[in-house]
């Protein structure tokens, strides 16, 4: 397996990943039955990392944290020197998963978009063996007799943060069965009912500007980031003192 490089960003745990090393990472995971789930690491959850108990309890409890932002990815550069980067993980995943005819459980979004990005899936990646799929809206008791009968060996799931993180730990603690990993909207943007970020927005750190464009609720979310990146700067300058 790659060396997985753990770091702390202001306490809160992740790993430094890459393009180069993800698969093997991942099928580690597969071919040793190691059930878990991962948790995408960013600006706002290290910033509630020491304030919310329930979020800190989910991340600690994660075999998989991983930078998922630009916050979490500037952090591990300036506080740890290393090189990490941001990765698109549902694609990545998919990716993975059609390769190595992987059995993958789906979960999420609402039926009508959760059917639309299901056929697309199929499509695109047609070694996947979908072993089971069930939109966001079912009774979570429900999901986790499904996944614990399907037994598969990747699990999606389409929640949303920090919903989707929270669900994989209580899944996970039950059914000790796959591995699972957060895909946001992933399913929404599959079935073209949100855009992804432009390849300038990806590639200059700007993706949550146009996250938030497009929804101009998350505002409040944004308020945070000045926050952190002042402590995540004081922290820089303390390095060298």
């Amino acid at each position: 397996m790659a060396d997985l490089n753990q770091v702390k960003l202001m306490e809160c745990p992740c790993f430094a990943v890459s393009e180069d090393t993800l698969e093997q990472q991942l099928m580690h995971f597969v071919d040793n039955n190691v059930y878990g789930y991962s948790v995408a690491i960013n600006a706002e959850k290290i910033h509630k990392y020491k304030t919310n108990n329930e979020l800190k309890r989910v991340i600690d409890s994660s075999i998989y944290p991983y930078p998922d932002g630009a916050g979490a990815v500037l952090a591990i550069k300036w506080l740890h020197n290393l090189s990490s980067e941001k990765i698109n993980m549902p694609i990545r995943v998919l990716e993975v998963a059609n390769k190595n005819k992987l059995k993958v459980f789906i979960i999420g979004a609402k039926e009508n978009v959760h059917n639309k990005g299901l056929a697309i899936i199929k499509e695109r990646y047609p070694n996947i063996i979908i072993v089971g799929n069930m939109h966001g809206y079912n009774d979570e008791d429900t999901i986790i007799s499904a996944v614990a009968h399907a037994k598969p060996q990747i699990i999606m799931l389409a929640m949303g943060s920090p919903r989707q993180e929270i669900f994989a730990n209580k899944l996970i603690s039950v059914t000790k069965i796959g591995f699972a990993i957060g895909c946001g909207g992933a399913l929404d943007i599959l079935a073209g009912e949100l855009k992804r970020a432009p390849e300038f927005y990806i590639n200059n750190n700007l993706e949550w500007l146009y996250r938030l464009v497009q929804e101009p609720w998350r505002w409040k979310r944004q308020l945070f980031l000045p926050l952190f990146l002042s402590k995540l700067i004081l922290l820089k300058i303390k390095k060298y003192f």
